[in-house]
Order: C-alpha cells, then structure tokens, then sequence
C-alpha cells in the first residue's frame, strides 16, 4: 500500500471517473459484506449507480490494455543489490520468482481530503515444477526488498523478458511518461534492464500527476501487508514473533530485537492458535499457521481471513492519512480566515461522522484486529491532536463573533447617544419657537398657555421615557 494525497485539478464526478489508465470499479464491494453496513458504506456507496457521496471512498482498477499479462507472466523476479547481512554484495545476490496480477491494482481515493491509496498485490512462487515451495526466510527478504523500494540500488521488479515484443511493449508504455515522482534522473530502458519499483509507480501514477500534484506521505515507501502461510505448522512460538517483526519492520538481519518488543501484546493478536495478526506504524501481517490435518473449515477460514485482515488495514492507513492531511490543512489555515475556519470545522465533523468507527464487524475477531491497528497506527492520537487545534481555531471563531457583537453594541449606543441629542437639541428648538409665538399671542388664556407649554413637555417626557426603555 502507497498511500498519497492529491492536489487540486480533478473534479469528484462518479459519471466521469475514468483518468488516463485508471476507471471506476464494484469488483470489490462483495468482500466488504462482513463490516456492517455503515462501515461498508464508507467504501461502496459510490460504487452505486446514481449515488455521489464525497466523504464515501471511490474504487479504481487499471484498465485492460494498461499492463499486458503476458508481459509479467514470464520469468518475473526481484533481484537485489543490496546485502542482508555484512557478506560481500556479490556472493549475497538475492533472486526471488514471483506471480503479479495486474488485475490486482487499485487505488482508493477518499472525495473530501483529496487522499487516496495505491493497492497491488504479489506473490513468492516456485522457481520450477521441480523445486521446493518459497521457505519464509525468502518471503522476508522479499518483503525488505520491497519496502524499500525508493533506494538508489533498489531491487529490479521485473528481470528482462525472455520475449522480445513483450519488451517492446514494456518500453512502448512508458513512451511520453517520462514525469518522474521520485525526483531521479537516472532513466533507464525498461527494454533492456527491466522495471524497478518506481518506474512502476511513476507510470501507475503519471496521469494523476499531470492533473493534479501526487504528493507521498511516508517517503515512498510502501506499507505492506503480508500474508505467510508455511506449509506445515511452526511449534516454535519465538520463530512466529520474530518473523512477525522482521516482515513488520524495516531493519536487515543483524538487528535482533529483544523478547520484551517480540512479545508486547499490544502488537500482537491471535484469536485462534494457528492465525497470527501483528501490526504497525510500517506494516501488517497475517501469519496462517495452519497444518495439513487441519479440518476444511478451518483452511477455509484462513483464506476468507485474510481478504478481510487486507480491507480492515486499508481501512486504518486510509484514516490515518485523512487525519494526517486534515493536520496538514488545518495548520496552514489563516485564523482570520474566518469562512475557511468555519468550513473546517463542517468538514471535521462530517468526517467524524462517517469515517471513524468503534466496531467495524459483528465478528469479534475483526472488531479486535481493528482495534489493534487503531492503537497502533496512532489514529485516536491524531484525531484528538486534530480536534484540539480545530477547537482553539473554533475558540478564535468565537472570540471573533464576541468581539464583533461588542463592537456592535458599542457602535450602536454611540448612534443612540447622538440620536438622543439631535432629537434632544430638535425638542429645544421647537419648544423656543413655540415660547416665542405664544409670547406674542395676547389673547390666549392662562389654560391655552399652559397646554401649549405642558403637552410638548410631557410629549417629550414620554418620548425619552421609551428611549430609556430600548436602551435597556
């Protein structure tokens, strides 16, 4: 799993979701019937015809014609340059026979933050028919070759092909996707040394990039999910947790990690004796320690496991990414930037709302699975860390709105004050004018002078009585 984040330039449409060698897809939504129907919302409901839901994820494949099979149908293998060990480099030359599946590519993009996954899949064959099964040491240093893909000797992905059109078509896609996300200068024809890693991606990802910037989080490296099955079961238990931390961590073989990392148990998880589950910051791992005398239900039940264990860890990596990005955004956010602090905090809560879960299965051994990876992805940290800053940027909001009614209130007494004493000074004019005509009346009486005096007094009484009153 490569997981990434998008800059601005496409537009979400669930009409329109083809770009460059990537279309929309449903393939995918059968798997997702053990989470409950919230939770699988989250990622099929715009797989629905007629639905747009932008805090829903969108599923993509490759297209057809994007990767030929038969060009990674034969003599597909990694090659590393790199030494596990203190060995001279050119007596420790690993070469490892693999399946791939271009029908397993995927990405998953989430609408609202703009971040999305990129998914493929291999597999550690048999070299021929006569030789013997991969052993799990092999499986390791696949894992270690893969995860560290964006070195400057990586390992090849694809050794040359033995047909010569199907390395012309290999040098034929890459034509005019030259854009290079790794920022290398070194391009190599793919004809005659075969891929590595970041050319895959780089042509994987090449149309997105020309629309809108791709972006990587964790240094372009991927985050594996592994998934061992030895062929017969391992007693040992020491062997099982350190082949869990060798394929979650990143560290070559003169590392040895001591018992009281291997046997943490917030990094462990085994809900039935022969299925291991470990996870991590930098990966997840399913160890299927099952052995041949093993009822079928049970065999059965490993291979369903994990497909599940693979969606509930997308699920973790594509939380964290969002919290991740949503940090990111929010601590360039202007906090007198009042409208975008506001549309912050709607997007916050939306996302709370529909992308973070406390049970994901009516299957305890899922719901504890996901609790693992929320633990140790760090996931609650981050969106408490998150919701902390939005809520001192929702304390600037409300201060704002404070100081503004004041503000307010103090503008408005200062127009009462003035309006008072227009009408004040108006009330003084009118009654000198009024003196002065009823003085130069003589023939009025005592009465018709006290009313022509007293009703504008008491009128004004009244008036000035009520301005006391509003202004209260």
């Amino acid at each position: 799993m490569l997981p990434f984040r998008l800059g601005s330039g496409w537009v979400f449409d669930t009409n329109n979701t083809d770009i460059d060698i990537w279309t929309k897809t449903d393939e995918d939504i059968l798997k997702l019937d053990f989470l409950l129907e919230h939770v699988k919302d989250f990622f099929a409901k715009n797989a629905q015809t007629g639905k747009k839901d932008d805090s829903a994820c969108l599923i993509m494949k490759l297209k057809k014609e994007a990767l030929p099979s038969k060009m990674f149908n034969n003599r597909v293998y990694w090659l590393s340059n790199k030494s596990f060990d203190n060995q001279d480099k050119a007596k420790n030359l690993l070469k490892f026979p693999v399946s791939f599946d271009p029908g397993g590519f995927r990405i998953i993009f989430h609408p609202v933050v703009r971040v999305a996954i990129l998914l493929f899949s291999i597999e550690l064959t048999k070299s021929g028919k006569n030789n013997d099964q991969p052993d799990l040491e092999s499986f390791i240093h696949m894992n270690y070759l893969l995860r560290l893909f964006d070195r400057q000797n990586e390992a090849f992905f694809i050794s040359q092909n033995e047909r010569a059109e199907e390395r012309s078509k290999a040098t034929q896609l890459i034509t005019g996707k030259s854009s290079d996300l790794f920022d290398k200068t070194d391009q190599e024809n793919v004809e005659v040394t075969g891929w590595r890693p970041r050319q895959l991606i780089n042509y994987l990802l090449h149309g997105l990039n020309e629309r809108c910037k791709v972006e990587f989080f964790d240094h372009h490296r991927f985050s594996p999910v592994c998934y061992v099955q030895p062929a017969e079961e391992i007693t040992d238990e020491v062997i099982i947790r350190r082949t869990l931390f060798y394929l979650r961590k990143v560290y070559d073989f003169d590392h040895s990690p001591p018992n009281d990392i291997l046997y943490q148990d917030k990094e462990l998880i085994h809900p039935f004796k022969q299925i291991y589950y470990a996870t991590s910051l930098e990966g997840g791992v399913v160890l299927n320690n099952c052995s041949p005398s093993d009822p079928e239900f049970i065999r059965a039940f490993y291979t369903n496991s994990f497909q599940k264990s693979v969606w509930l860890y997308i699920l973790g990596i594509l939380q964290r990414s969002i919290f991740l990005q949503l940090m990111k955004e929010v601590s360039d956010i202007d906090p007198d930037d009042h409208q975008k602090v506001k549309e912050y905090l709607k997007r916050y809560t939306s996302i709370s709302l529909k992308a973070i879960f406390s049970k994901v299965s009516v299957y305890h051994q899922h719901n504890d699975y996901y609790d693992m990876i929320i633990h140790n992805l760090e996931i609650n940290e981050l969106q408490l860390e998150l919701k902390d800053e939005l809520h001192e940027l929702n304390s600037l909001q409300r201060q704002f709105h404070e100081d503004e009614e004041e503000k307010n209130d103090k503008i408005e007494r200062q127009y009462d004050k003035k309006l008072n004493i227009i009408l004040f000074a108006l009330s003084v004019f009118g009654l000198t004018e009024l003196i002065y005509k009823v003085l130069e009346n003589k023939t009025m009486s005592v009465f018709q002078h006290s009313l022509a005096f007293g009703i504008p007094l008491f009128l004004g009484f009244i008036f000035w009585q009520l301005l006391s009153l509003r202004k209260k």
